[in-house]
């Protein structure tokens, strides 16, 4: 059989920025991409913004602090943790402005809540800002010239359609773009996780008694580690870079939150939400100039740093943000945006969060923008401008 793909490729109007991936990283990318002025689009394969934050159902929105009162990240990130909150219930502690009265879960700059709510504010959010969003359009391939990439292949209803790029931001949370576009790129490995939202009489009665909105956000956990003796969540292909493997992940952890069901007593309990992405947490990342492994916390020597955070597991840890974590210089227009960007092991463990992921998306945008401005490759842009931009919109420079 001839399977060579003839079919007519449609060509939509040119961006100077094409965003791919509507997880908060690519939603950062995008909205500082455009309040630079440049004209940007965001590509997005599901029909809701937010990825894993979201769709995802993993509803926590990490410590933007030091977990010692220091605040490590602003900007867009302090922008999104008060937007997930603006519609829907919080638990964010008062020393953070937090008013509402559900249970406070620790005195850190952190708080569950609204999946739902959140996403749909991110429309608002993301259009509010200039930025054009389709949905239901998952991007395939970049198209390149040398390691110039001129735009993005993406699969719709309508067909094959190309969007034109002066620069392009993979934002996609497994790095297809970076990938297929051959920048060197490394695996990951993840552990069976499929988390629920739930609700049993237990919680009503909680509820009625502390008026915890939590109570009705209920994470369930079918995990690798609970349904091993099942041989539930032993992987055969844990990276998620496979067909096969995202869909073993997939039917494995709704068969181990069907059991969890099942054990329930149905006149007592009510599944609220199941997740509608696979919910992997490292699946490859790219290979830049510099490559974080966790070791660096404390180290203020990175000359081209353009920003600060804190490992979201620990208190008192703080990283620089090196730029050349964000792209390789043999590819001129495609910058690294959330958890895709060259760290790895416990350096993966801390960029690979909300906080995170919107500090790089707000980087990778604002150096997109510059980039065209300034007619230069984005591994080449003048870094104290870069800063310079990036605290003028209030990003913490130093810890």
């Amino acid at each position: 059989m001839n399977l060579a793909d003839k079919r007519p490729i449609i060509e939509k109007q040119p961006y100077d920025v094409v965003v791919v991936g509507g997880g908060i990283g690519g939603i950062a990318a995008a909205v500082a991409a455009a309040r630079e002025g440049a004209k940007t689009i965001l590509l997005e394969k599901q029909i809701n913004l937010g990825g894993l934050g979201t769709v995802g159902l993993i509803s926590w929105y990490e410590p933007l602090c030091d977990g010692n009162g220091k605040k490590m990240i602003a900007g867009i990130g302090e922008e999104l943790i008060k937007l997930s909150v603006k519609y829907g219930f919080d638990n964010l502690h008062e020393n953070w402005g937090g008013q509402s009265k559900n249970i406070k879960s620790s005195s850190r700059y952190s708080t569950f809540y609204s999946p739902m709510s959140f996403s749909l504010a991110l429309d608002e959010y993301v259009r509010e800002s200039g930025v054009d969003i389709r949905f239901d359009t998952r991007a395939t391939y970049p198209v390149m010239e040398g390691n110039t990439c001129l735009g993005i292949v993406a699969e719709t209803v309508s067909g094959r359609e190309f969007y034109g790029a002066k620069m392009v931001v993979d934002a996609t949370g497994d790095a297809s773009v970076c990938y297929r576009a051959g920048m060197p790129t490394m695996d990951g490995e993840n552990v069976l996780v499929y988390v629920s939202h739930g609700f049993g009489k237990e919680q009503i009665e909680n509820y009625d008694s502390e008026k915890d909105l939590l109570e009705f956000r209920k994470w369930n956990w079918s995990s690798s580690r609970s349904h091993a003796e099942k041989n539930e969540g032993v992987l055969k292909d844990n990276s998620g870079t496979t067909s096969d493997s995202v869909n073993e992940f997939i039917q494995k952890g709704k068969t181990a939150a069907l059991e969890f069901i099942k054990s329930q007593d149905r006149e007592s309990y009510e599944l609220m939400s199941i997740p509608t992405m696979p919910q992997f947490r490292m699946i490859r990342h790219i290979v830049g100039d510099t490559m974080l492994d966790g070791s660096e916390n404390g180290r203020t020597d990175f000359a081209d740093s353009v920003g600060c955070f804190s490992d979201f597991r620990y208190c008192d840890t703080h990283y620089q943000l090196p730029y050349s974590t964000l792209c390789n210089k043999q590819f001129p227009n495609i910058l690294a945006a959330g958890r895709i960007i060259s760290a790895h092991g416990q350096g993966w463990q801390a960029t690979r969060v909300i906080p995170v992921c919107a500090l790089t998306g707000q980087v990778a945008g604002t150096a997109a923008a510059q980039a065209i401005k300034t007619n230069t490759a984005c591994g080449e842009i003048d870094l104290d401008a870069l800063r310079k931009t990036l605290k003028g919109n209030n990003c913490i420079m130093e810890f």
